[in-house]
């Protein structure tokens, strides 16, 4: 799961729990299939590619079985189903975080394979062509014990993935790879090597010239932010944002108004916005309750008023999912539908219009389900 499970539970501080008022909802709970015999399903990221097309990806465990499967599942304007993933060995422990799409017929799915010889980790990168995912060639250049988290792309021509590797000094370090509408190759980024704990974790490609990644750095992690414009990778700055802070998803809606969520402080939510010209961190209120740790996981853009970022409300006690929403003024909170003991929210995505889904996972403490909401 999340690194976020292993962070500390402290108090919030009162004055942000007042803020944190509950608006109107319209999200509700629709169905969503975990694999037979399974005692672990998680959906990571979800897509939506048409007004009644959408996918969600993640990984499965059949009960007894040591390794985790690759689970894929489409809506085609009724019903989740789960779709057969490329084909990878049965001894193979596959897992998909990540999805992007220019197309119908042209979706990538990103994550982890992990080889049984030597449990060595490569980068997992599936295409969808309309009719059956593939599995496509490792990047050109990846080293081994690498794991990639997210995947963006602005045309059929032009995608980007994101992750980290584990070098030969036991250093965690930013990974960054490109399509070029044939192949995967890796590509040399502006940050790394300054600490042991080094990993990008979102990327938004909004233009060939115009691409966002995002990561952190150190033990008890800070962000990062590179920018590519169409040359090179360089550093931007980011707003120091506290002790333990992460920026985990990043959306756009044009390139002077991109927006990323987070976590900061252990206990408090963190949404960054940039302008054009610099980032700057906007407040984001947290959930209600004592002793609460609110963190955001994935957001995505509707509009330029139109934000919709989810997350975790996790107590020592319980996690609820949490959901915040951006109308062109502020950050609010707004209602969760009740979602089974347990559950959590790991991506959201949506077109103006709809449809707009949130997806991960309930009952997270065995057997663990699928969970999908719909607004």
């Amino acid at each position: 799961m999340l690194s976020w499970r292993s962070g500390v539970v402290v108090l919030v501080a009162a004055s942000l729990l007042c803020s944190a008022a509950i608006a109107g909802s319209g999200w509700h709970v629709v169905p969503s299939q975990d694999v037979a015999g399974s005692d672990f399903d998680e959906l990571d990221g979800t897509l939506v590619v048409g007004s009644s097309e959408a996918w969600a990806v993640g990984f499965s465990r059949v009960s007894g079985d040591n390794q985790f499967r690759a689970l894929v599942e489409r809506w085609q304007g009724a019903a989740w189903e789960i779709v057969p993933s490329a084909r990878i060995a049965a001894s193979h422990d596959t897992r998909l975080h990540a999805l992007a799409s220019t197309g119908p017929s042209d979706v990538w799915a990103v994550g982890t394979n992990t080889t049984p010889a030597g449990y060595v980790n490569h980068g997992l990168i599936e295409h969808w062509d309309g009719a059956a995912w593939t599995r496509l060639r490792r990047a050109s250049g990846e080293p081994d014990a690498a794991t990639l988290l997210d995947v963006s792309a602005d045309s059929p021509s032009d995608a980007w993935a994101v992750g980290w590797f584990v070098n030969d000094a036991s250093q965690m370090q930013p990974l960054i790879e490109h399509w070029n509408g044939s192949s995967w190759k890796v590509v040399d980024g502006a940050f790394g090597g300054q600490s042991y704990f080094d990993r990008l974790r979102a990327v938004s490609a909004i233009a060939p010239d115009d691409v966002w990644a995002l990561g952190t750095t150190g033990r008890h992690p800070s962000p990062f932010a590179e920018h590519w414009d169409g040359n090179s990778w360089s550093l931007v700055p980011v707003p120091p944002s506290g002790f333990d802070s992460s920026l985990d998803s990043v959306t756009a809606v044009a390139s002077d108004d991109v927006w990323a969520v987070g976590g900061a402080n252990v206990t408090d939510t963190l949404v960054e916005h940039w302008d054009g010209s610099s980032w700057s961190i906007v407040f984001s209120p947290n959930a209600p309750g004592t002793q609460v740790r609110s963190f955001l996981t994935g957001v995505t853009a509707l509009g330029p008023g139109n934000i919709w970022a989810v997350g975790v409300a996790a107590s020592s006690s319980s996690e609820r999912t949490l959901i915040e929403h951006w109308n062109g003024t502020s950050w609010s909170i707004v209602q969760s539908p009740p979602a089974g003991v347990d559950a959590e929210l790991l991506g959201v995505a949506g077109r103006r219009g709809g449809p707009l889904f949130a997806v991960g996972a309930r009952d997270v403490f065995s057997p663990q389900r699928t969970l999908v909401l719909q607004h």
